[in-house]
């Protein structure tokens, strides 16, 4: 079959050509991949410039490694760190747009992200942060991406539930996170099935439960905004975070700035976490929430709920 190049494809391949620098070779190759015409005749092309995207982007983040910056390495912020993955064109960088005020780029063609970028998820009076990153496939995975989501708190996977091919294209995206080392014990790993204002997509999430129900599918568009109201609490549940508040005694709690402490953390934990100071000098403390009665004294070792206060006493 004749590959029937298109004008725009010739001039990326003559870009490529002429490209001197890295940055400049890869945005060629990644032009070249989203004009390409898709079809049998061009899927060893397809492939070929896959693996030339993948050999750039490793070179780089190894070059990047000896100079002791890693391009894939995210500082973290707020009440936990989570990844959004996917294959290209599954709507990631649209669900990070409809959550953050990050600057994504969202595009109708394939590894428009090319590099990861954080924006703040915010549910009642904490923040999340939300990490767009590039599209992952069996020919453009890096390591150091595999890395830098090992370090998250959890990752959310986003499937186009409207095409006929998301059973396969999840199961390929997940087989790739767990045998890329991408993922580790602790850490969640959620299905968004995106794209389901689209005809079919209702029906494809209902089935990608039913031959997955070991991974919590959420079905979410990000042009109805269906389902993405529900996305803030459900991932900060999966953080396994508690919010509780300090109180002076003799004053009232802040509200607005509670501590983030894991589930089972107790009243000696928080104490560390406010100052060491503290901690060292603490003589008592009390509990208003998950206590028997309000303002009940309770020990160190007492464990914590999500909205609890505590009042220390030097």
């Amino acid at each position: 079959m004749p590959a029937n190049l298109t004008p725009q494809y010739l001039e990326a391949e003559e870009a490529y050509r002429r490209a001197k620098t890295q940055q400049e070779k890869l945005a060629a190759l990644e032009e070249m991949l989203r004009s390409i015409p898709k079809h049998k005749g061009t899927e060893k092309m397809q492939a070929d410039i896959k693996r030339r995207i993948a050999k750039l982007r490793d070179e780089a983040a190894r070059a990047a490694k000896k100079g002791k910056a890693d391009p894939y390495r995210v500082e973290r912020e707020g009440a936990g760190q989570v990844f959004v993955v996917g294959p290209p064109n599954s709507g990631k960088s649209s669900v990070v747009a409809a959550l953050t005020s990050a600057k994504v780029v969202v595009a109708d063609y394939p590894f428009a992200t090319s590099a990861p970028v954080p924006g703040m998820m915010k549910h009642e009076n904490v923040l999340i942060q939300l990490v767009d990153t590039p599209p992952i496939t069996p020919d453009t995975f890096p390591p150091a991406m595999a890395a830098a989501l090992r370090g998250g708190d959890g990752l959310l996977v986003t499937i186009d539930a409207s095409s006929d091919d998301c059973l396969d294209m999840l199961e390929e995206c997940v087989g790739l996170l767990r045998e890329g080392r991408a993922t580790r014990d602790g850490q969640f790993l959620d299905v968004l099935a995106t794209k389901v204002d689209l005809a079919g997509a209702a029906g494809n999430a209902e089935l990608l439960a039913e031959v997955f129900p070991d991974l919590h599918i959420q079905p979410v568009s990000s042009q109805t905004m269906q389902g993405m109201d529900l996305l803030p609490r459900n991932v900060f549940l999966r953080l396994g975070v508690i919010r509780v508040y300090s109180k002076p005694p003799g004053r009232q709690p802040d509200l607005e700035a509670p501590f983030v402490l894991k589930e089972g953390s107790t009243v000696d934990d928080l104490a560390r976490a406010i100052h060491k100071d503290l901690h060292r000098n603490m003589k008592a403390a009390r509990v208003w929430g998950s206590a028997r009665f309000d303002g009940q004294p309770v020990p160190r070792d007492y464990v914590l709920a999500d909205g609890d206060i505590v009042e220390f006493r030097t």
